[in-house]
């Protein structure tokens, strides 16, 4: 049987994480690699399949605030529980373990099935926009003024973790081994230690493995609503090249309908 790449084996891995995510996240998109920065405010140019960088909302004019929100201070996916964990204190050998010295502690990651994945994220904290409405009637005026494409969109929420940990198998009973951070390693171990703070001792048949701390997993994206943009449209015309949906200043009525109903103006991407 030929051996399979290992780019496609990360990338079937890769897979699988996502998808997972996007079960228990509905609504988020996931981000990768977990290190890349990504901030409220930030805008994305959906143009064909490709999402591109395309500067911040301060490029376009559009000032905003951010509030904190209130998410889960951990969260925990196991893939229904065909995963297993095994834990090591520092001079114990349990059965198992062969990369781990008889001083590390640790744990195995056992996967029963070929697409199980363990994601593990602590320390969890989301930032938002304060006001949505200030930021749908400042969408709505570079719009008119031709600024900002119907293309373009924005990040809305950003859910930040102080540490990360993903393993996803390859094939079914794939495993691996991880040393905690000495400091953790001291006393009973806990899920939360397996997070950021640990190094792959040995893996087999794990496809993808990432751990590390100040990572980004969600985040929320937004766009002017394509209804909204079709209404515009017949109401007031088509957009002229290089300008905006018609000449002269917006119409207050545009700006007041994104003031008092955002979700009028905005939609979830």
């Amino acid at each position: 049987m030929p051996e399979c790449p290992k780019g496609a084996i990360m990338g079937d891995s890769l897979g699988s994480y996502r998808s997972a995510m996007r079960d228990a996240w509905r609504g988020w998109w996931i981000n990768w690699p977990l290190s890349q920065r990504i901030r409220v405010g930030d805008v994305l140019d959906t143009t064909g399949d490709t999402i591109r960088p395309a500067g911040d909302l301060a490029k376009y004019g559009i000032t905003f605030e951010t509030g904190a929100a209130a998410p889960p201070a951990d969260f925990l996916y196991d893939a229904n529980g065909s995963v297993k964990v095994t834990f090591k204190l520092a001079g114990a050998t349990p059965q198992g373990f062969s990369a781990l010295a008889a001083a590390d502690a640790g744990a195995l990651v056992s996967f029963d099935g070929s697409s199980s994945v363990l994601a593990l994220f602590t320390g969890l904290t989301q930032d938002r926009f304060a006001d949505t409405r200030a930021v749908a009637a400042g969408l709505v005026r570079r719009y008119w003024s031709g600024d900002w494409a119907k293309e373009l969109a924005g990040v809305t929420d950003v859910i930040a973790a102080a540490g990360g940990t993903v393993l996803a198998a390859a094939e079914r009973d794939a495993s691996a081994e991880l040393r905690v951070d000495a400091h953790a390693g001291v006393g009973p171990i806990k899920l939360a230690d397996l997070s950021g703070k640990v190094a792959v001792a040995r893996s087999s048949a794990v496809g993808l493995q990432w751990t590390g701390t100040e990572v980004t997993p969600f985040y929320r994206v937004f766009r002017l609503r394509r209804d909204w943009l079709n209404r515009v449209e017949t109401d007031y015309g088509p957009k002229q090249p290089g300008r905006g949906a018609a000449p002269g200043v917006v119409p207050p009525l545009l700006v007041e309908e994104a003031r008092d109903d955002p979700d009028s103006v905005l939609e979830a991407l």
